[in-house]
């Protein structure tokens, strides 16, 4: 094609025709230029539809990610569940007075006990760490997924401020041997007989005026209020994730 093109341009200077040369040389030009603005035109286009691709895709991980995590937040509402009406049990039985303790500790390790929910991140963390946050270019789409995770991190650190206040106030008790852990059901095997004879508790359950036993129930009455308040922010998430995951998987397919 190229020597086509030279034999041409050499036939057009042997005759002199300089008019009819310059013409075909612009026109050559120009076919150059319309033939690199088409290549282009075709590379953009290849790239917005790599990009479209690679849009759908993080779309995809990032809905994987909250299914997930919509079935993580319901075991973890049926445990806070566990634990509320073990919380509960143990209150009735404390303010029932019993003359042996082993009545209320064996609700006591539950009380306390129960599965966390813990978000997956993966695929929007590798989509900001790496830069590529640009790449949604679904704007309110992309603020919906952003104000997600903002209020899904919120929330979560107000669960983790309530149980830690919940947690200090279980060891403000301070008088552990008193009190008897070291006949908890969960930790009897810790301790020998010895230590067991040794570590002798008090009756304080027997006294609704001792110390360990005002503190115990208020420890219990925060933890039901604790177990609520992370029950509605769990709730609030959850929903919020279903209606982002609806958008995402229609922005998916």
């Amino acid at each position: 094609m190229i020597k086509f093109f030279r034999h041409i341009r050499k036939s057009l200077i042997e005759k002199n025709k300089m008019g009819k040369y310059f013409k075909y040389v612009i026109g050559e030009i120009l076919l150059v230029v319309i033939g690199i603005l088409i290549a282009l035109q075709i590379n953009n286009w290849n790239e917005d539809q790599k990009s479209a691709k690679q849009e759908k895709t993080y779309y995809c991980k990032i809905s994987e990610d909250l299914q997930v995590d919509i079935k993580n937040i319901d075991s973890a509402l049926v445990s806070i569940d566990i634990r509320l009406e073990r919380t509960k049990k143990f209150m009735k039985n404390l303010l029932k007075i019993q003359d042996d303790k082993a009545v209320i500790f064996k609700d006591f390790i539950p009380t306390f006990r129960y599965y966390k929910f813990l978000p997956t991140k993966a695929a929007i963390v590798d989509i900001t760490s790496s830069g590529k946050l640009e790449k949604l270019r679904n704007q309110p789409l992309k603020k919906s997924i952003l104000s997600h995770y903002t209020e899904q991190e919120n929330a979560l650190k107000i669960v983790d401020i309530n149980y830690n206040k919940l947690v200090d106030k279980l060891f403000d008790l301070e008088k552990f041997a008193d009190f008897g852990f070291q006949e908890v059901p969960q930790y009897q095997n810790i301790f020998d007989a010895e230590l067991q004879e040794l570590l002798t508790s008090k009756q304080w359950q027997e006294n609704p005026d001792n110390e360990l036993f005002i503190k115990i129930k208020d420890v219990m009455i925060l933890n039901m209020i604790q177990g609520e308040r992370e029950k509605e922010l769990l709730k609030g998430i959850k929903a919020d994730a279903e209606e982002l995951n609806s958008l995402l998987v229609e922005n998916c397919n």
